[in-house]
């Protein structure tokens, strides 16, 4: 008998989607306090054990593990995280008594409270972000900041796996398909796989959404002189435009289905005749495709079969309120490109980072730049140079003057942003940060509210006249003025 015939088979075990890593490791991301473009530009990533001991005082021989913070609005002993027992991956962080307090998701705590993934926390002025991660995200991101595949790279662990795989796609003339909601960066990532490509032809970019529908096929591929009343000369495509490089079709998803077809066939052999020829044109086009329709299976927006043909599983970016470590670096990269090397004011970068962005990474391109404009002449970003949509989840903390107790004339110390975002006066668009201020105290003053001063704080004191009933989204608790230990 052979010995083939006595062995005993191999059991082989296979894994459920999902559970192939189940290790996922405890991260704190050090963002920074925006202060400069330079701290913003260089965050920081820490991983621990059980536990992580946060202050400006680094504890290098507590086993425990410590994070050290050169901040003065730090405390020594700020925070401490430790692992939930039988928790396995959950985790609570507690404030140790610290001059400014611990805020986890821009709400002051007052005991053990537990982390989720992608949570925001405030220690003073700094801003930090905890994860639990797996060692392939862990990979992925020291690769993305060793070769960023876009122009900021990314501290996002379910980007940079992303980018890998692009990385990795790029070199091939694969098509690929690109989802996202708008604003993510979907022609920014199509840029960078031309670039990774090495193809030597052009990317030609299309928006699919901006051309009319009886245009479409057209613009694609052309058309001869006569093919219809107003062709008076031969008009070359956009599909031969690209020929040696790379064709970006944005907003696929609003793309006429019978032109889809039609897309669908010169995909399969790369050929195409122009509109009233006969002529067939040969192209190397790598396509790559767009769509903000995030949920392709409803609707019929794109057809099954150019589904397949654009890639085995689509390409998805994550929307900006899924990223939120990244708006420092976005931020910087923002500013520079706007020529103003000033960063933020705490408050107002905390308020960055509690926004969710409806509108992705165009919305926060716009906000900096107008905030940029705004703050000219001032040392730094401050709340009141942003929008309100935007400081909106800011919390704020009041602090009492020599005053009575009443409630209703007792002095609150707020900022001209939080005049602003509660009502109390109109939004100014002046430059100069001088009569913006003057402009805001007027109309404070048109309101019935008594003004105090024209400093970096605005002291009001609220007549039993004006009383409105607070908004929903103000909370008084944070401060502006953080103190120093």
């Amino acid at each position: 008998m052979s010995d083939d015939a006595k062995s005993i088979s191999q059991t082989l075990r296979r894994q459920a989607p999902g559970t192939r890593e189940a290790t996922r490791l405890p991260l704190v991301q050090v963002v920074g306090s925006g202060a400069s473009l330079e701290s913003l530009r260089q965050p920081r990533a820490v991983t621990f054990g059980d536990t992580l001991q946060i202050g400006r005082r680094a504890a290098p021989d507590d086993p425990r593990g410590s994070l050290a913070l050169s901040d003065a609005t730090v405390s020594g002993a700020h925070a401490l995280i430790s692992r939930v027992p039988q928790g396995d991956a959950e985790f609570v962080i507690e404030d140790l008594g610290s001059t400014n307090g611990t805020f986890v998701a821009g709400r002051r705590i007052d005991g053990p409270t537990r982390l989720s993934s992608g949570v925001v926390v405030f220690l003073g002025s700094q801003v930090l972000l905890f994860r639990t991660i797996t060692p392939m995200e862990m990979v992925a991101l020291r690769d993305d900041e060793a070769r960023p595949f876009a122009p900021v790279p990314t501290m996002s662990p379910a980007l940079a796996l992303t980018a890998t795989k692009l990385r990795l796609l790029a070199r091939s003339n694969a098509e690929i398909l690109i989802v996202g909601e708008t604003g993510v960066g979907k022609e920014v990532f199509a840029t960078a796989i031309h670039t990774a490509s090495g193809r030597t032809g052009k990317l030609v970019a299309v928006n699919c959404a901006a051309i009319p529908r009886e245009l479409v096929e057209s613009e694609l591929f052309g058309y001869e002189k006569g093919a219809h009343s107003t062709a008076q000369a031969r008009k070359t495509g956009l599909v031969e435009t690209a020929n040696g490089g790379t064709l970006f079709l944005d907003e696929i998803g609003d793309m006429p289905l019978e032109l889809q077809s039609k897309l669908l066939r010169f995909l399969q052999d790369k050929r195409f005749s122009p509109l009233g020829s006969t002529r067939v044109i040969e192209a190397d086009v790598r396509v790559v495709a767009a769509t903000s329709r995030t949920a392709l299976d409803k609707g019929g927006h794109v057809q099954e079969a150019m589904l397949g043909r654009l890639g085995a599983q689509p390409i998805v970016l994550p929307p900006l309120r899924d990223r939120v470590e990244d708006i420092g670096r976005l931020a910087a990269h923002f500013l520079e490109q706007a020529g103003d090397v000033r960063g933020f004011e705490p408050e107002a970068f905390h308020a960055l980072l509690l926004h969710a962005w409806p509108l992705n990474v165009r919305e926060l391109s716009k906000v900096i730049i107008e905030a940029s404009l705004l703050s000219r002449g001032a040392a730094a970003i401050g709340l009141e140079h942003l929008p309100d949509a935007v400081t909106a989840l800011l919390q704020v903390e009041s602090e009492e003057l020599d005053e009575p107790p009443d409630p209703v004339a007792r002095p609150a110390r707020l900022t001209l942003g939080i005049l602003v975002r509660t009502g109390l006066v109109g939004r100014s668009t002046l430059d100069e940060e001088t009569r913006q201020r003057r402009r805001l105290v007027a109309d404070a003053q048109a309101s019935g509210v008594e003004v105090r001063g024209l400093g970096h704080f605005v002291a009001v004191k609220r007549q039993p006249t004006v009383q409105r009933e607070p908004q929903p989204s103000l909370v008084t608790e944070r401060r502006r003025d953080l103190r120093t230990r």
